[in-house]
C-alpha cells in the first residue's frame, strides 16, 4: 500500500485558504480602514457603496492605496447585475493569475442591501404600472434578500479573501434584553453568521490621551462576535484585515503582537497614573 495514491477528498492543509471577514459597528469605528488594510498584502477590489473609501485618508494611515481598485466609478451604478459582473471579472482574473487579487471587499453590506431593495421596489412599481395589478410589497424584501444571498455566496467562492462591513443594529427581545448585531435583514442574520469565518464588533476607545480601535471576536454581553479559526484574541487592538490574516497564519499571536503589547503598556501606565492621583 506504500504506492497508494493520496485521497483528494481528504481534508487538506488550509494555511493559505481564503478567509471571509465581517466587521460591524457604529460609524467611525474603523470598519472601512480595517477592510482596506488588506491592500497591504496585495491588490484588492472594493465595492465602495458607502463612498467612504478615500485615497488621502487611507494613505495617511499607511495603507498601500495603489493596490486598491474601486467600484463604482464615474457613471457606473450598483445593481445586482453590475455586482455580479464585477464578481465575474475578479473570478476570471484569478483564473488567469491566482495573484491578481488578494481580496474582494464590500463597504458596506448594509448599503448594498439598501440599494438592492430600492431597485426591487422600483421594479415592483414598474410591474404594477405595466400590468395594472397590485403586488405584495413584502416581495420586494424577499427579492433583495435573495439577491444579497446569491451575491454573498458567489463572493465566498472566489479564490481570494472576502471581506465586508456592516453598520450595527440594536435588537431588544420580549424580556427587554438588548443585543447589537450587524445591520442586515433578519431573514439573513443566521445565514450571515454561518457565511463568515470571522465576525468582529468594532469600537473606538480612549485611554487617557490615546485612542485604540478594537475588534471583539467572541460573544460578550450584548455584542456578538465569531472566530471559526479559534486563534483570534477575544478582543484585538487594530483588527485590520492584514493583521487578522497574520493571526490566522500564526505569524502573530496575542503574546507576540507588538500592537497589543504596546496597548497593554499604555493601559498599565494609565492605571498607575490614575491610582497616583
Amino acid at each position: 500500500m506504500a504506492n497508494a495514491k493520496p485521497n483528494p477528498r481528504r481534508l487538506q492543509e488550509d494555511a493559505n485558504e481564503p478567509l471571509t471577514m465581517l466587521y460591524y459597528g457604529d460609524g467611525g469605528t474603523g470598519k472601512t480602514s480595517h477592510l482596506c488594510a488588506l491592500a497591504n498584502i496585495g491588490p484588492v477590489l472594493i465595492v465602495n457603496a458607502e463612498k467612504g473609501v478615500k485615497r488621502r485618508a487611507l494613505q495617511r494611515i499607511g495603507i498601500a492605496v495603489d493596490n486598491i481598485e474601486v467600484f463604482p466609478i464615474g457613471d457606473e451604478e450598483i445593481t445586482y447585475e453590475s455586482l455580479e459582473q464585477e464578481w465575474l471579472r475578479v473570478r476570471e482574473a484569478l483564473h488567469k493569475d491566482p495573484t491578481a487579487y488578494v481580496g474582494f471587499l464590500w463597504d458596506s453590506m448594509t448599503q448594498i442591501y439598501n440599494i438592492l431593495l430600492e431597485h426591487a421596489k422600483v421594479a415592483g412599481e414598474q410591474w404594477e404600472a405595466r400590468t395594472g395589478k397590485k403586488r405584495d410589497p413584502r416581495n420586494d424584501y424577499g427579492d433583495a434578500n435573495d439577491q444579497l444571498r446569491k451575491l454573498t455566496r458567489k463572493a465566498m467562492d472566489l479564490q481570494c479573501h472576502f471581506g465586508a462591513s456592516a453598520l450595527e443594529r440594536r435588537d431588544q427581545d420580549d424580556d427587554g434584553v438588548v443585543t447589537y448585531r450587524p445591520s442586515i435583514p433578519p431573514g439573513l442574520m443566521k445565514d450571515t453568521y454561518g457565511w463568515f469565518d470571522l465576525v468582529a464588533h468594532t469600537t473606538l476607545e480612549a485611554v487617557g490621551e490615546h485612542e485604540f480601535y478594537g475588534g471583539l471576536f467572541k460573544p460578550l454581553g450584548k455584542y456578538r462576535g465569531k472566530d471559526r479559526e479559534g486563534i483570534m484574541p477575544k478582543k484585538m487592538i487594530t483588527p485590520s484585515f492584514d493583521r487578522v490574516i497574520a493571526y490566522a497564519e500564526e505569524a502573530l499571536t496575542s503574546e507576540t503582537d507588538p500592537v497589543i503589547i504596546g496597548a497593554r503598556k499604555v493601559v498599565a501606565e494609565h492605571k498607575e497614573a490614575q491610582a497616583a492621583k
